[in-house]
């Protein structure tokens, strides 16, 4: 009898004999019902409350979301935006590094006005698309992102139209851009699960990659510039010199920062530590604090999602492929009457480093009540579903540990009862029946009738 926390199997076998072997039945199939939070949450920081309106902190390899909160509200995204439009720029830059780009004035002269983080580009400079994109992502420029924009866009609009068809694409079903650099509009919003699939996404890109996490770069003399340029990182917490008290986090390797007053202050950052990747999300967090101080709790935040899952998680095998999960009644087979189940592949999740194995559920759900032999090793006959906290860790198939072979005379037994238990047969049968109830009905009537007969010739000889 096997315990798989929701399904509770139950089987009664008669005994064999060197004829045959009949399953008498199966008693019961017992679903129990787990319970389920109303949040997709398994874990929750008890050490530490975020101000953040919106936060998410995911490992990258399993996309295991350790903690959300608010993560498909519509929120405005500053700076993040660039985000997208560097993934935008390198979809359509097969090689950036040699391709040139011409600042317009018309692109510049639409961000006139604005007071918004800028590295003075100059109309007609001309900087490689990989330059302006380093200006775009580690300056936060927004003249960075209007040229890049026009040149891979044809105009503004063109590419802010291939920004929101990358949306779609990825899955970003929350998130719709008016402009390539983030400045603030009604109908320019994404989510912290959206930030999370689109970093993703970019940090696939290697040059992506890299720019993302530079913290320093010099920028070249142009054609307009006889002088060389340096580049800051804005996002302190992967800056060793930072002037920020207690922000510097090592194991940050990369992130882009955003703000705009409604917006309030954003960061998305990724972390490596031991071989482990995360993703951290951190929007509209409170520019001042209750006295009217500015804080930037952007960075202190993300520090302690980063030092909770660090501190409290790894990521290890939870269910080898040794070890049986369950097991299936099996018919047709002198040798056995069940075959016991594994799993087709070992199940890693990302855990709490206290949780114990005893922990784990196990539901195994069958590809049919019962299977019949021959059984090859390995052969699939359902699934099993690993929770943890009443969180699914992940659904593989299940597996016959070892071969059941199939005995002949237990299989002409089953043919012989199917044809005698099948409808044709039935029928035959029914039939049969009505042929000699009909039969009978005629010998009665012919009876009855010949006996009157005689009774009328008695009569006939009395008179």
């Amino acid at each position: 009898m096997y315990n798989y926390n929701t399904k509770t199997l139950y089987y009664i076998f008669e005994e064999k004999s060197m004829v045959k072997k009949t399953i008498s039945l199966i008693i019961s199939i017992f679903l129990i019902c787990s319970v389920f939070t109303t949040t997709a949450l398994a874990y929750k920081p008890s050490t530490f409350t975020l101000t953040a309106e919106g936060a998410l902190i995911a490992n990258v390899d399993t996309d295991a979301i350790i903690y959300e909160k608010n993560a498909d509200q519509k929120l405005y995204p500053a700076s993040l935006t660039k985000i997208m439009t560097a993934v935008v720029v390198l979809d359509e830059c097969a090689d950036p590094e040699n391709t040139i780009v011409t600042c317009s004035q018309d692109a510049l002269n639409l961000l006139l006005g604005t007071d918004s983080s800028m590295f003075n580009l100059v109309g007609g400079e001309q900087f490689s698309a990989l330059e302006l994109l380093y200006i775009l992502l580690v300056h936060s420029a927004n003249d960075a992102a209007n040229s890049l924009a026009e040149h891979f866009g044809g105009t503004i609009p063109g590419f802010v139209d291939k920004m929101n068809a990358k949306a779609k694409e990825l899955g970003m079903t929350g998130s719709h851009f008016m402009n390539p650099h983030g400045l603030h509009d009604e109908d320019h919003y994404t989510t912290p699960r959206d930030m999370y699939i689109l970093t993703k996404h970019a940090l696939e890109n290697e040059t992506f990659k890299k720019i993302f996490g530079t913290v320093r770069h010099t920028v070249p003399a142009t054609n307009m510039t006889p002088h060389t340029r340096i580049l800051a990182t804005t996002v302190f917490i992967q800056d060793p010199n930072t002037s920020l008290a207690n922000t510097y986090y090592r194991p940050v390797d990369g992130g882009k920062t955003g703000y705009t007053d409604p917006a309030g202050r954003c960061l998305v950052t990724y972390a490596e530590e031991d071989g482990i990747t995360y993703i951290c999300v951190v929007m509209n967090c409170p520019v001042k604090n209750a006295a009217g101080v500015k804080v930037r709790y952007e960075f202190a935040e993300t520090k302690q999602l980063y030092e909770w899952v660090f501190n409290e998680f790894e990521y290890r095998e939870v269910y080898d492929t040794a070890t049986p999960v369950g097991e299936c009644p099996v018919d047709l087979s002198m040798d056995t009457d069940t075959v016991a189940l594994a799993l087709k592949a070992p199940v890693n999740a990302v855990v709490p480093k206290a949780a114990e194995m005893s922990s784990f559920k196990v539901e195994v759900e069958l590809l049919n009540e019962r299977a019949e032999a021959p059984i090859a090793l390995g052969q699939e006959l359902g699934t099993a579903t690993i929770k943890y906290a009443g969180e699914t860790l992940a659904t593989v198939p299940v597996v016959a540990i070892n071969a059941v072979d199939r005995s002949g005379m237990l299989a002409f037994v089953k043919g012989v009862t199917d044809f005698f238990g099948g409808s044709i047969f039935a029928i035959i049968i029914l039939v049969i029946l009505l042929l000699i109830v009909s039969f009978i009905v005629y010998i009665i009537i012919i009876n009855r009738n010949r006996r009157k007969r005689r009774r009328n010739r008695r009569r006939v000889r009395i008179k």
